[in-house]
């Protein structure tokens, strides 16, 4: 695949911001959409071999994930009152509908709703559904205009469920994800806040829409401390019965939970990390730790309910790293000791 120009990649935010600053949003279904589509462009994407069309059901996952953190009630600006914030200038989104009552059903833990088969497996065709239903044929419409800088489109709809990309788009999602984040969320946030202005006390909006991941992992802990033998990954040395879950790739710098990306590690050194890149003996030591454990890993996460993909974690550490490398930035090795990023990351890690 050709590598789009700068002048390329100029276009393609260009045309994302119309979208988001003249595109017309009633519920907050693009929103989803544009984070989702970000998010398959990392967990899928290689630049030489991203795929050029895609089931938008590969979409669902990434989608219910953003909503099951919204699918709780708020305190509002009346003392005691709770309610669910508001989705759409009508009704609720039926999809947000759905998941408020899973998330209820199964007490806020999403792992226990993907043990469930059929109920994991009917939320999903339903997001699926209303996706080519409703934003996806909607969401590069913007007045009169098309703006096709994701996928392509006629002027008379979207027909099916199968997205054929524009040439470059998912580079340009990845390239820029750190932008596009920030842009949908800045969107995203302005609109829930324009639709529940009434109501909003003094809730911390930003965080209770984007903040970490709410659910409670049963028996992860335990999972991490079995591969790990019971040692921090980061000092090696032993934890005890504590110890922390971190997110190697930092929940900062890409907001999924996927099994292989947990750690055990020491409160201070996880503290001491908080949301850099570690080194690249860190890196290898993880990436160790996985192609050792990976069988083991994958059935306990399964027996968990655990999201998991080594594929799709591999694709984005590289992505962090590379992104990181590109702008120079520092890696924690130990608590006061950064280094800036060099080549010889990907020493340990493409072995």
């Amino acid at each position: 695949m050709k590598r789009p120009s700068s002048s390329d990649q100029l276009r393609f935010l260009t045309g994302l911001q119309r979208i988001l600053e003249e595109g017309s949003f009633v519920a907050t279904y693009k929103f989803a959409l544009l984070m989702a589509l970000a998010d398959f462009a990392i967990q899928a994407g290689q630049d030489e071999v991203d795929p050029e069309e895609l089931d938008v059901f590969h979409l669902s996952e990434n989608f219910i994930s953003y909503y099951w953190r919204q699918a709780l009630p708020y305190v509002t600006s009346r003392e005691n009152d709770r309610k669910y914030l508001k989705m759409a200038t009508g009704s609720q989104p039926v999809i947000f509908n759905q998941i408020v009552q899973l998330h209820a059903l199964y007490h806020g833990s999403l792992p226990a709703l993907r043990k469930n088969a059929n109920d994991w497996h009917e939320i999903k065709a339903l997001v699926a559904d209303t996706i080519a239903k409703m934003p996806l044929w909607k969401l590069q419409v913007v007045g009169p205009d098309l703006v096709c800088v994701l996928y392509k489109q006629s002027r008379v709809g979207y027909q099916g469920r199968v997205l054929e990309f524009v040439p470059g788009a998912l580079f340009n999602l990845r390239q820029h994800y750190d932008l596009v984040r920030g842009l949908v969320q800045g969107a995203w946030l302005r609109h829930v806040r324009r639709l529940n202005a009434a109501s909003l006390g003094e809730i911390d909006l930003d965080e209770f829409l984007f903040g970490s991941e709410r659910s409670t992992w049963p028996g992860l802990r335990q999972i991490l401390r079995d591969v790990q033998g019971g040692s921090c990954l980061y000092c090696g040395r032993g934890v005890g019965d504590a110890g922390d879950i971190d997110h190697f790739i930092p929940w900062s710098r890409y907001p999924q939970d996927l099994g292989h990306n947990f750690v055990l590690a020491h409160a201070t050194c996880n503290r001491s990390k908080s949301d850099l890149l570690a080194s690249p003996a860190h890196l290898a030591n993880w990436h160790k730790r996985n192609m050792v454990h990976g069988e083991h890993l994958s059935q306990r996460f399964s027996e968990k309910g655990i999201l998991h993909d080594y594929l799709k974690t591999r694709h984005i550490t590289n992505w962090a790293y590379a992104q990181a490398e590109s702008v120079g930035a520092q890696l924690w090795y130990a608590k006061n000791d950064l280094r800036p990023i060099d080549p010889s990351w990907r020493g340990g890690w493409n072995g």
